[in-house]
């Protein structure tokens, strides 16, 4: 690694400066407080001299004891004490001799009055003593799948404290190092010990993901990533019932609208689930057999498939809540089977805990039903934390949490999304204050944070995700004196310029307030970085370029941070002077087409044509099957035609004929979003397969049915076609259509057939993100007269 360009401090300076960080509360404060203790009387510990080793690394774990976390720490501490001074401490194992850093429970530590097993879960003591620096922590077994690795947090917070070191992103780039001849430490004692034990950071690596990603488990180790808490779930499952019991029990699954079971997903109203539950239960506590559930040691999971729950069986529609929103229609129904699980386990396995992961349209807690006390929550926090900086989100949210720790009596458990809204927007949006926010208010409610990102979100994401880290080890951590020791240790020259770009970009974010108090286009390019802010962003990025242009590393650094940077200013760019989308133009027309999906009457002929694109090919944007569009429109409403390239229109994937099916985007299917009121906020969404078969919701919310609608579809012999008469008087906001009015929206074709290959088509894309995402919407113009 070539060192950073920080001051290089003599011997003398370095034992001024651990002297005082001792005895002011430990010097550096971007670093998380700890507890400092009486300070022991004698002499200080000499380590390393004029750039020569005077001690070594003592590790007093036995070998085969060693955790691959502690070996990971102590190879950090050879090899960063090494970058640093130029001099290698030799790594003993099983004895201490002379000045040493002692690693682990000995003797030594003992007679000094530390002992791992009696500290907190995770916690740590570093302690000197005469010619030695003793780190000692808490390692003793936890749970299945928790652990407690205290040691090797003791020996990256001596790295922090006492070397000066910063890991602030992967790769060796994102590690600050400063230079010195030699490491005295002074007389100190500290302790901590972290306040979440569930620290967990996903994923392990970035894409690919057969290795050759970036891995970034190292990273998160030395940010302390880990879970201690002994209460752990399978997400999704059970993952096998569809396979084990489809035959024999039917009735265990979600019955769809068209009267079919989707074997992918549990229906939670009827009475044979929680019987087939139990049954595996038994076999597993009682009988020492394999269960066809989640379980984690005493941890049974529920947590239904990754999508919406919509049963339509009579019991589970007994318990549908239409007015519960996108979060909470299903609410009832699934809480309702966690309620009757866990009476039964609490009688026959009373150490058992039934552990519940609440989410998309069962987000929400239920009113009316009580929990025993051997429920636990993993909420997951659907719109993702960043946009907790909207006060109407950020309220909601806790009266979730609130909710739950209410029903449950007992402290939750997070499942965060980083990668939310990540995906629907380019922003370089940055938010640590609403980070430190949320866990200061729920200290004493979660135990913390599973935190999901998609491939490697640092280099956008770094500074959030190196404070979110930090955080949920203390959420007193100083996250302002973090921001400002960032920009000075990584940018030298240009430290001031980066600090005054990272404030637009926090600041754009956390104070700015958005339309509806949702994420859209409108929100995040005219109140949060409106286009004045987004080019003084560009002459801040280009002002700290030029200042780093004679600091090799500095620069490289800049351009890791840069890199998002630039389709943040293309999306900024193409926002506000609406370039770089294909505009469907509607024509008018004397009446609508019969809807029979054949696009072949009168009505159609002048309609303007558009095609689709791969959604997520920047390199290959034309389809193997590809896919057109028109549209038309008259008083009554508006009518879309596509027409879909299929080679074998006999593989379609159309086992879906009732609405709103939780699974319609896999059959072979087109989309419809549109934002009819022009705003640029929010949309309603259309997902029909070659059945006709729609799944209809506004903004998420499948109680909203479009009254009126028409489709049929068609298929011919090398393709298939579908007409979507939509009738203007479904909306109340619509923006009445007229000869150059225009609405947003987009269109979408997800190809499934043969699956050779499966091909995702959109007519407008931002080569990434999910089918809603309003950034990637163009214009629907309404052309008068058909012109």
């Amino acid at each position: 690694m070539t060192r950073p360009m920080l001051p290089r401090l003599s011997t003398l300076l370095v034992q001024f400066i651990v002297f005082q960080w001792v005895t002011v509360g430990g010097g550096a404060d971007d670093l998380n407080p700890v507890r400092f203790r009486s300070k022991p009387r004698h002499p200080s510990v000499v380590l390393i001299e004029k750039g020569q080793a005077r001690g070594v690394i003592s590790v007093m774990v036995a070998r085969e004891k060693v955790s691959g976390v502690l070996s990971a720490a102590v190879q950090d501490l050879q090899d960063t004490l090494q970058k640093a001074t130029g001099a290698q401490l030799p790594v003993e194992y099983g004895k201490v001799s002379g000045p040493a850093i002692v690693v682990g429970d000995c003797s030594l530590a003992a007679a000094n009055g530390l002992e791992g097993k009696s500290m907190p879960i995770e916690g740590f003591a570093i302690k000197t003593a005469p010619d030695a620096v003793l780190i000692v922590g808490n390692d003793e077994p936890v749970g299945p799948r928790a652990d407690s690795f205290g040691t090797a947090w003791g020996v990256y917070e001596f790295l922090e404290r006492f070397v000066g070191v910063r890991w602030y992103f992967p790769t060796v780039l994102g590690c600050s190092i400063p230079s010195s001849d030699g490491l005295v430490i002074a007389p100190t004692w500290l302790e901590d010990a972290p306040v979440f034990r569930r620290r967990e950071i996903w994923p392990p690596c970035g894409i690919p993901w057969n290795g050759t990603g970036i891995q970034l488990t190292p990273h998160h180790t030395r940010l302390r990533a880990n879970n201690s808490w002994p209460i752990n779930l399978v997400v999704h499952s059970p993952h096998d019932w569809g396979q084990v019991y489809a035959k024999d029990r039917p009735e265990c699954f979600q019955l769809r609208g068209d009267g079919q079971r989707d074997f992918s997903m549990l229906c939670y109203g009827n009475v044979r689930t929680l019987e087939t539950y139990l049954e595996n239960l038994e076999a597993h506590f009682d009988h020492g057999k394999p269960a066809h559930l989640g379980i984690v040691g005493k941890a049974i999971t529920v947590s239904p498939n990754d999508a919406e729950v919509a049963c339509h069986c009579a019991d589970c529609r007994r318990l549908w809540n239409p007015e519960g929103g996108s979060y909470g229609s299903a609410s009832q129904v699934v809480s309702q089977f966690v309620a009757k699980l866990a009476r039964e386990v609490k009688k026959r396995w009373p150490e058992a805990t039934v552990l519940y992961l609440p989410y998309l349209n069962y987000t929400r807690p239920p009113e009316g039903i009580e929990f025993p006390d051997n429920v636990e929550v993993q909420l997951c926090g659907m719109p993702g934390l960043a946009q907790y900086k909207e006060p109407s989100l950020a309220a909601s949210e806790q009266e979730a949490v609130d909710g739950w720790v209410r029903l449950t009596g007992r402290k939750i458990q997070n499942w965060h999304y980083s990668c939310w809204p990540e995906d629907k927007t380019k922003a370089v949006y940055l938010f640590p204050h609403t980070i430190q926010d949320f866990y200061r208010k729920n200290r004493d409610k979660t135990v913390g944070s599973f935190i999901n990102g998609e491939g490697d979100h640092w280099p956008r994401q770094h500074l959030s995700l190196y404070t979110w880290m930090k955080v949920l080890w203390n959420p007193d951590f100083d996250v302002d004196a973090a921001l400002r020791e960032y920009a000075h240790r990584m940018y030298g020259p240009a430290a001031g310029t980066m600090r005054r770009l990272v404030r637009h970009q926090i600041e754009g974010w956390e104070r700015s307030r958005w339309p509806g108090g949702r994420l859209s286009p409108r929100g995040v390019y005219e109140k949060s970085y409106p286009r004045n802010k987004v080019l003084e962003m560009e002459q801040l990025l280009a002002r700290a370029r030029e200042k780093v242009r004679d600091d090799e590393q500095a620069a490289k650094r800049l351009e890791y941070y840069a890199a998002p940077f630039a389709d943040f200013f293309a999306e900024s760019r193409d926002y506000a002077e609406g370039s770089g989308r294909t505009a469907l133009l509607v024509s008018e027309a004397p009446s609508s087409p019969e809807i029979d999906g054949r696009l072949d009457d009168e009505p159609w002929k002048k309609a303007p044509e558009v095609s689709f694109v791969r959604a997520l090919d920047r390199q290959t944007k034309q389809p193997q099957f590809p896919t057109t569009l028109k549209a038309v429109w008259n008083k009554d409403g508006v009518t879309f035609g596509f027409r879909m390239a299929e080679p074998h229109p006999e593989q379609l994937v159309r086992n879906i004929g009732g609405g709103d099916d939780s699974l319609a985007w896999w059959n072979d299917n087109v989309e419809l979003f549109l934002d009819v009121t022009g705003e640029r906020i929010g949309f309603y969404q259309f997902i029909i397969n070659p059945n006709a078969a729609v799944y209809d919701s506004a903004g998420g919310d499948l109680a909203w049915s479009c009254s009126g609608l028409k489709t049929q579809a068609y298929v011919g012999p090398d393709f298939w076609s579908l007409e979507v008469f939509v009738p203007f008087s479904a909306w109340k906001k619509a923006v009445p259509a007229a000869g150059g009015v225009v609405w947003y929206g987009n269109f979408t074709r997800h190809r499934i057939s043969d699956g050779k290959p499966r091909e995702y088509q959109r007519l407008n894309t931002t080569y990434d993100g999910p089918s809603n995402n309003m950034m990637a919407f163009g214009p629907i113009r309404f052309v008068k007269g058909g012109k």
